[in-house]
């Protein structure tokens, strides 16, 4: 997978960690600003997820799950355990790949199109209004108790590459996520099991926040 498709998919993940950070809706209605708020408060974060790739060039989709893990300020992990075991880490300013057999490690400051890709989605899970609009338009649709947060990247390279991304919800807490490529290619996920008050000790830090074979 292309070092960029790889980050997208990673901070994809930063997007649902964060919007299930609350555990009941709010008394008032959702808006962003209280979204964003919610994002600020969260001290970790971990979550299983399940993953859809619908591809244009394949007849069938194609699934991934595992685990997530985010430890502010800039570490965020993915480990994937099906179909095929690898290891996906943002850490602070370089993204690594590894499936224990090899690595790959990128240096976000000499990567301006990774770069922007992380920093657009570090920017939400720090609840950063002004940074989100200067590289998103944010729409959200109040539906009753659910709700509907659409991204639609306002730079380059990432208008070349995403369509949109599409949050869906109740109260705080994110049900589904949906990123569509300019391709027509899509990337549906389901997120359960989040612990939204995670907080990991220098062991599991040391454990978790690692890539195999590294």
């Amino acid at each position: 997978m292309p070092s960029s498709a790889r980050c997208r998919s990673l901070c994809g993940f930063a997007l649902l960690l964060c919007a299930g950070a609350g555990r009941a809706a709010p008394a008032a209605a959702v808006t962003i600003d209280s979204l964003l708020a919610h994002f600020r408060a969260v001290p970790g974060l971990s979550a299983h997820f399940r993953e859809e790739k619908k591809l244009s060039l394949l007849a069938v989709p194609l699934f991934s799950e595992g685990t997530l893990h985010f430890a502010p300020p800039a570490r965020l992990v993915r480990h994937t355990t099906a179909p095929v075991a690898s290891t996906l880490l943002i850490d602070r300013d370089q993204l690594t790949f590894g499936d224990g057999q090899q690595t790959q490690t990128i240096p976000l400051d000499g990567n301006p199109v990774v770069r922007l890709f992380v920093d657009s989605f570090l920017k939400l899970l720090e609840g950063d209004k002004a940074a989100l609009e200067r590289i998103f338009q944010l729409q959200l649709k109040p539906q009753g108790d659910r709700w509907e947060l659409r991204l639609k990247p306002r730079l380059a390279p990432m208008t070349q590459v995403i369509d949109a991304i599409v949050l869906q919800g109740k109260g705080v807490v994110l049900s589904r996520m949906t990123i569509s490529e300019s391709t027509g290619d899509e990337t549906v996920t389901t997120f359960d099991q989040v612990n939204a008050a995670r907080k990991y000790s220098p062991a599991e830090l040391a454990r978790l926040f690692a890539v195999p074979g590294r």
